[in-house]
C-alpha cells in the first residue's frame, strides 16, 4: 500500500474527493507520508458517507479496499490491501496529538480524529454528538420517575381502541401510554399499523389534564412525516373521551420539522435553539425517530430542557436515516422492551388490573421502551400485514428462505408479485397507471395519476384538494434514483406519457429535494403545480402551520426540487399511501437490504404490488444494513 496507489482510490465505490483532501490535510498537519495515517484519515471521512459515525478499524484491518469493484471501462478498479490491526494501531498512536486524541485518555478530544478502546475512529464532530447524546439520555433514564396518579380505569376509557381491564392480555397500547407518562424519556416503537399515534394522542391528552398550561411540541424529520404526523393525531384525537378544553388544546398543538422547530441559523450548521437557549417545550414528542440522524438527534437533545420530557416515536426496523447514525435502533437494543420499574408497575396495575413485568436487567433504557406489536389494520391487508411482520421476525437461514419464498410467490389480493418486466416495462407501467389504482370511497375508483391533468385544467381550490387527495394515495417506490428502473426514468417516462413535459406543467406534482429554511420548505415536502383564477402558474404545498391551508409559490422562488410520480424508497419514509408499487432493479446492489424492503411494502395501507425477480428479493432479505456506531456501547460501558 503507498500513497500513489491511495490516492489512485477515487470513485463511487471507493473514496470520493473530500475524503482524499482531507486525508492529504492530516498529513500536512502530521508533518508525514505515512500511508497508514491517509488510509485511516480517507476511512473515517468515507465511513460517514456511508451513514456510519465512526470507522471500526477492525473491520477493515487486513482487507482489501474497495470491499467490492464494479469492472469500468478500463477494467477493475484498483484495491489495495490495508494493513494489519496492530500494525495500523501503532502509527496511529505515535501521531501527534494535533492528530489524533485517543479516548478515554482525552475525556474531550479536540484534535481532527478520536480513537477509542475498541479501535473505532471518528471524525471528531461525530464522537462529539455520541457522546453528548448518550450522557443526556442516561442522565434522563437516571432521573427518579413519578408514576402518574389518575382514577382507575381512566386509561381504558380514554380511547375507544383501548381494551378493558375485565381481558385477560395486557393491553400494551396502554401501557405505553402510562410509560411515557412515568419519565423525562421514552421510546415508542412499532411497526405500522400497531398503533403509536393513537398512544401519542392519548398520552398527550392525559398530559394536558395533569397539567393545562403544558407547552408541546410536535415535530419529525421531514415535511411528509410532519404532515402525517399532524393529520394522524388529528385523526387520534376525534376519538378521545377528555374535555373539550383539552380537545381544543390538542388541536393547537403546533406541528413542524426538528429544522423548523430548532431554527437554523443562515450559512451554518448550527440552530437558534442549544444548550444556551433552550427550547420552550415542556414535552415535545418526536415522530419517525428511525429517520433522525447522529447529528440531528443530539442537537435537538441538547435543547431541550433538562426537566422537559421527550418521547420519540418509530420503528426500529425501518430504514436508518440517510445522514450519519442508526439512533433508533442503537437506543431500542440498550433495554428490555415492555417492562417498567416497580413503582410503575405496581402503579399500572392499580390502574388496569394488569401485571406488567418489572425491570429484572441494569441494561440502561430498560423501563423507557414500549414496543407495540399488534397491527390494528391487519384485518384490511392481511398479506401487507403477514409478510411485513414476517420480515421483521427472520432469525434464522429457514426462516430466511421461507420469507423469500413468501414475498417472491405472493398472490394475495392484498400484496402481488410479479418478475421485472424488462422487454415491456413502459408498456406495463403506463398499463398499471391506467387501472383503477386507488380508492376513493367504497367501490368508487379513480386511475390516480391521469386524473392529475384533468384537474388541473378545471382549477379552483376545490379540485386542487382532489388533486393533493390523488397523489397522498398511490405512489411509484424505486430502490434507485439512476438506472432504467429509477425514479429519473420512471418520472421522465410518465411526465412524457401523461404530456407534462414542460418544467411546470400544470398538475405536475414536485418534491423538494433539499431544506431552505428561507421559505419554509424543507426536505421530502410535496406540492403541485397549478394555474390559480388569477392565472399565471404557482406550486402549491399544504401549510403545515394551519391544516387544511395552502401556501404558494412563484416556480422561481422553488429551492431544488424533482418530479415526484416515483420516489426512492429512502425518501418515502414518513410517508404512507393506499397502493403502492415498488420497483427493484434488475440487478443485486449494496443498496438493497431487508430495511429497504420492509420499509418499502408497509408504506401501503392497502394493497402493494412488486415488481422484482426471486434473486434480487432474495438478495435483499438476506442483506441487513450494519451501520459501525457505538452509542449503544456508550450507554451500556459509561466511562
Amino acid at each position: 500500500m503507498t500513497l500513489d496507489e491511495l490516492r489512485q482510490l477515487n470513485g463511487e465505490d471507493a473514496f470520493s474527493p473530500i475524503d482524499l483532501v482531507f486525508a492529504e490535510f492530516l498529513l500536512k498537519r502530521a508533518r508525514s507520508d505515512n500511508p497508514a495515517l491517509f488510509a485511516a484519515a480517507a476511512l473515517a471521512s468515507y465511513s460517514v458517507r456511508a451513514g456510519n459515525s465512526c470507522c471500526d478499524l477492525k473491520l477493515y484491518a487486513g482487507q482489501r479496499f474497495p470491499v467490492s469493484s464494479d469492472p469500468g471501462p478500463d477494467g477493475e478498479q484498483p484495491r489495495i490491501l490495508l494493513p494489519e490491526l496492530e500494525e495500523w494501531l501503532s502509527v496511529l498512536r505515535i501521531l501527534p496529538r494535533t492528530v489524533i486524541e485517543r479516548y478515554p485518555e482525552t475525556v474531550r478530544p479536540s484534535a481532527p480524529l478520536v480513537l477509542d478502546q475498541a479501535h473505532r475512529l471518528y471524525l471528531n464532530r461525530y464522537f462529539l454528538y455520541e457522546i453528548s447524546l448518550a450522557d443526556e439520555i442516561r442522565r434522563r433514564c437516571a432521573a427518579p420517575e413519578t408514576p402518574p396518579s389518575f382514577a382507575p380505569g381512566r386509561l381504558a376509557a380514554l380511547s375507544p381502541y383501548f381494551r378493558k381491564a375485565a381481558e385477560r392480555e395486557i393491553d400494551f397500547q396502554q401501557a405505553a401510554v402510562f410509560l411515557a407518562c412515568c419519565g423525562r424519556f421514552s421510546i415508542i416503537t412499532g411497526g405500522p399499523g400497531t398503533g403509536k399515534t393513537t398512544v401519542a394522542a392519548a398520552f398527550l391528552a392525559l398530559e394536558l389534564e395533569r397539567n393545562p398550561g403544558l407547552e408541546i411540541a410536535l415535530c419529525a424529520p421531514t415535511g411528509k412525516a410532519q404532515a402525517r404526523l399532524q393529520e394522524s393525531v388529528t385523526q387520534g384525537i376525534a376519538g378521545l373521551a377528555c374535555a373539550s378544553e383539552i380537545r381544543e388544546r390538542l388541536e393547537k398543538i403546533p406541528c413542524g420539522t426538528i429544522h423548523s422547530l430548532l431554527r437554523p441559523l443562515r450559512g451554518t450548521t448550527q440552530f437558534r435553539y442549544n444548550e444556551k437557549n433552550p427550547l420552550r417545550a415542556d414535552l415535545i414528542v418526536v415522530d419517525e425517530a428511525s429517520m433522525v440522524s447522529l447529528p440531528l438527534m443530539a442537537k435537538l437533545f441538547r435543547a431541550v430542557r433538562p426537566d422537559a420530557k421527550i418521547v420519540l416515536l418509530g420503528d426500529k426496523d425501518q430504514l436508518a436515516s440517510v445522514d450519519a447514525g442508526a439512533v433508533l435502533a442503537d437506543l431500542c437494543a440498550c433495554g428490555s422492551r415492555n417492562v417498567m420499574c416497580e413503582p410503575a408497575a405496581e402503579a399500572f396495575q392499580h390502574q388496569t388490573a394488569w401485571k406488567i413485568p418489572v425491570v429484572s436487567d441494569t441494561l440502561p433504557l430498560s423501563g423507557h421502551i414500549a414496543e407495540l406489536v399488534k397491527n390494528h389494520r391487519s384485518a384490511n391487508a392481511p398479506g401487507i400485514s403477514s409478510i411485513s411482520a414476517a420480515i421483521r421476525s427472520i432469525a434464522s437461514p429457514e426462516d430466511l428462505q421461507s420469507v423469500i419464498s413468501r414475498v417472491a410467490d405472493c398472490r394475495m389480493p392484498d400484496f402481488h408479485t410479479r418478475n421485472l418486466p424488462r422487454g415491456h416495462f413502459e408498456q406495463m407501467l403506463f398499463q398499471q397507471i391506467s387501472s383503477p389504482c386507488i380508492r376513493i370511497s367504497g367501490d368508487e375508483t379513480l386511475h390516480a395519476f391521469r386524473e392529475l391533468r384533468g384537474l388541473a385544467e378545471c382549477g379552483g381550490e376545490a379540485a386542487m384538494r382532489s388533486a393533493f387527495d390523488l397523489i397522498g394515495r398511490f405512489k411509484i417506490l424505486c430502490a434507485l434514483r439512476n438506472g432504467p428502473y429509477g425514479t429519473l426514468a420512471v418520472n421522465a417516462a410518465l411526465r412524457a406519457h401523461l404530456h407534462m413535459t414542460e418544467p411546470f406543467s400544470a398538475g405536475l406534482p414536485l418534491m423538494i429535494v433539499r431544506n431552505h429554511p428561507d421559505t419554509g420548505l424543507f426536505n421530502g415536502d410535496v406540492g403541485l403545480v397549478w394555474r390559480p383564477d388569477s392565472g399565471g402558474i404557482r406550486v402549491y404545498f399544504p401549510d403545515s402551520r394551519t391544516p387544511g391551508a395552502f401556501r404558494s409559490f412563484l416556480p422561481v422562488e422553488l429551492p431544488e426540487h424533482e418530479a415526484v410520480f416515483a420516489m426512492t424508497i429512502h425518501k418515502s419514509q414518513g410517508s404512507g399511501f393506499q397502493n403502492v408499487l415498488i420497483i427493484l432493479p434488475d440487478h443485486d446492489t449494496p443498496i438493497l437490504t431487508r430495511e429497504l424492503l420492509y420499509t418499502a411494502i408497509t408504506r401501503a395501507e392497502e394493497h402493494v404490488e412488486l415488481w422484482a425477480d426471486r434473486a434480487v428479493i432474495a438478495a435483499s432479505l438476506a442483506r441487513l444494513t450494519i451501520r459501525q456506531s457505538g452509542l449503544a456501547d456508550r450507554l451500556m460501558h459509561p466511562l
